[in-house]
Order: C-alpha cells, then structure tokens, then sequence
C-alpha cells in the first residue's frame, strides 16, 4: 500500500522532507497493532527491560502510533521492493528479518521452532524502539511468538559525554585489550557498569581494579592457597576431619552465593553477579586469616584440621572459577588447571558449583601469576 505524504511534504514516520523521501511511499500499517502491542508489554513485564526503556516504549505508544514507511526511492542501495523497483526496503524494516532467515524460517521448521522464539535481544538503548515496537508489530503480522526479552544497555562515555569520532573522545578497545588483556577489560565494563545504564571509562579506574581486585584479591588467594598446598601437603588435598565454625560459615557462604548469582543472572543483573561472586573471594581469603594454616602446620596435632583447610580453600576457589567464568572466561580455565582438574572446563556448569566437587585426595597444580601489578609510576 502506497501512503501519500503529510501536508508538510514529510514521511509521517521519518519526518524527512520530500525532497528526501519519494512522493509517495509503501508503508506498514503498525496501528493496527498498536493496542495489542501496548496490552502485550504490560501484560509482559520482563519483556522489555531495563524498567526505564520499558516505560519508554509505553509512553511511545500511547502517544499514537504512526503507520511505518518501509520503502524510500531517494538512494538505490538496498533490497529492492519486490514488485516496484523503484523503491528499496527501509534497512529497518528488513535488517530485522535477518532474526528469522538464518535460523530457518520457511525453509526449515525444526531448526526455526528450536531456536525461535529468541531468549533475548541485547541491544543499545537507542534501538530499543525498533526491537520491540517496529519488531513487535512485524512479529504480530507473521503470527510468530514475541521474542522473550529485549534489553537495552547504555553507553560508554568518556567524561560524561558519549563516545564521537568527531569529538575525538573514543576509546580504542583494541589497545586496551593488548595493554590489558581482554579479560581484564571485560571484567573491569561488566563490573563498573550497570547494565541499561551509561557508564564511564576511565584508564585509571581499570588499573585500580586490576590491582585490588584481580592481582590483589584473585590472584594472591590462589597464589597462597597452592603455595601452603605444595609446602605442607605435597599438593595432595584431604577433606580432613571435623568441622570448625569456620569452615560451616564459609561453606554457608558458598551456597548463599551461588543461589544470590545464579538469579542475579537470570535478572541480567551482571555487576551485581560479579560483586557476588567477589563477595565469596573477600570471604576465603578472610577464612585463611581466621584459620592460620601456618600455624596449624606446625602442630602434628592438627594435621586433620590442616588437611580441611586447605580442602575448604581449594573447593571456594573452584567453585568461584565457575562463578567467574563468564566475565573472566580465560582467568576462570587458568584457575581450573592450576588447581589440578584435568577436565574439560567448557563442559562445566553452574550446577557443578556445589560443594564438595573437590575429590578426596585431588593432586593441585603449581601457582603460575594471573595478574601482575601495575605499577602506575610507569
């Protein structure tokens, strides 16, 4: 269907002049859908998310929607309209059906139904409206399920302002990541950042959290605990015998932690995932204090409850590469080995972060630095 444009000479729907815009356009009736839409998103709380773009896109609707202009004729780049060449198909209009072709729709059911509808849409804040409102109606014409989720993060911004070429403020993920380590750099924008929120960059914030928290909090526990391994048991991990009020707390506040992150996850609450998690590291290397294993060596008395110590540090550290694997994926593999375990670590999964998956017995690896120090003078 062709809509004529307003009495302004403007695309209803783009607001460009006609001088940009053909005189006449095919468009795609979103209005129809509109109260569906609007009754689905309230209906359907977790579907747009976070709250803040949820409230947005309502607002966007009730306020009228407009019918969509889905073709233009003042460039030529772009899938042609099938029966008027003289048009092309707007990019937001088509780019969207590339969600359906690639996973089999019209050509191959079982795939399509496996993986559609999506679980999520994670997407910049500022196309939002295009995953849900323009996506929703299109999804709604087809007969085809909503996807589960949209998300729409924020941006990154250098000094309170978003990243431009022409300000000349971007910062180059690149040479972060060589200076850096992808890890690192990843660690530090999931941690820093809420996720829907903007949030800000800044080098010396990264080497901060580089120092205290992956060198400092990470690094040396694992670095201590198969130290004292090595030095006192020959790297040959026991359970031990009997439990101490130490190890019942730490232990607590292992299962505290993997049931806290495991919804944190499934909320996308990543930074607070992560904090979780880091909450269980702060607590082991709190637990070596409390129990002294130095000390403990030095009694022959005290050997089984040596043995459980170290036991109780080693499963922590385990269970936290698990935790942290997917903000940390190649630190998370290097835990894993130096610790000693031989399997597969891409088959781990988080129902394997329970306690006591650590094997009576279990021969540790030797402490290799994950994060070295920077020092900032340099």
């Amino acid at each position: 269907t062709k809509l004529q444009l307003d009495e302004n000479g403007c695309c209803p729907d783009c607001h460009r002049p006609v001088q940009e815009v053909a005189e006449e356009a095919y468009f795609f009736r979103m209005s129809k859908y509109a109260d569906r839409l609007l009754t689905y998103i309230k209906e359907h709380p977790d579907f747009i998310q976070p709250v803040s773009r949820r409230n947005e896109m309502i607002a966007f609707i009730e306020q009228g929607l407009e019918d969509l202009c889905v073709s233009r004729t003042s460039f030529d780049w772009g899938i042609p309209v099938p029966f008027d060449p003289k048009h092309v198909v707007y990019v937001w209009f088509d780019a969207l059906t590339n969600y359906l072709t690639p996973i089999g729709y019209m050509d191959d059911k079982a795939k399509f139904n496996h993986y559609w509808p999506a679980d999520v849409h994670l997407v910049g804040k500022e196309i939002v409206r295009f995953h849900t409102i323009i996506w929703g109606c299109m999804l709604m014409a087809l007969g085809l399920d909503l996807p589960k989720k949209v998300y729409g993060h924020g941006w990154l911004i250098v000094d309170g302002a978003k990243m431009s070429k022409s300000v000349g403020n971007v910062v180059d993920p690149i040479a972060l990541i060589e200076e850096f380590g992808a890890d690192a750099v990843r660690y530090f924008l999931l941690r820093e950042i809420t996720l829907g929120q903007d949030g800000n960059i800044s080098r010396d914030a990264l080497i901060g959290r580089i120092n205290s928290d992956l060198a400092n909090d990470l690094g040396n526990l694992l670095h201590r605990t198969l130290s004292m391994a090595k030095k006192y048991r020959q790297g040959v991990i026991r359970k031990g015998a009997g439990r101490t009020d130490f190890d019942a707390a730490l232990e607590e506040m292992a299962a505290a932690t993997v049931r806290d992150y495991t919804e944190q996850m499934e909320q996308m609450e990543l930074s607070a995932a992560i904090k979780t998690a880091w909450a269980l590291i702060s607590r082991t290397n709190k637990y070596i204090d409390e129990t002294a294993p130095w000390t403990l060596a030095k009694d022959e008395a005290k050997a089984a409850e040596l043995d459980s110590v170290l036991y109780h540090l080693v499963e922590s550290l385990r269970i936290t590469s698990i935790l942290i694997s997917p903000f940390l994926p190649v630190t998370a593999r290097r835990i894993h080995e130096q610790l000693g375990f031989t399997s597969d670590f891409s088959e781990v999964q988080l129902s394997d972060a329970a306690w006591g998956g650590t094997e009576d017995g279990h021969t540790v690896g030797t402490a290799q630095q994950l994060f070295p120090r920077i020092e900032i003078e340099k």
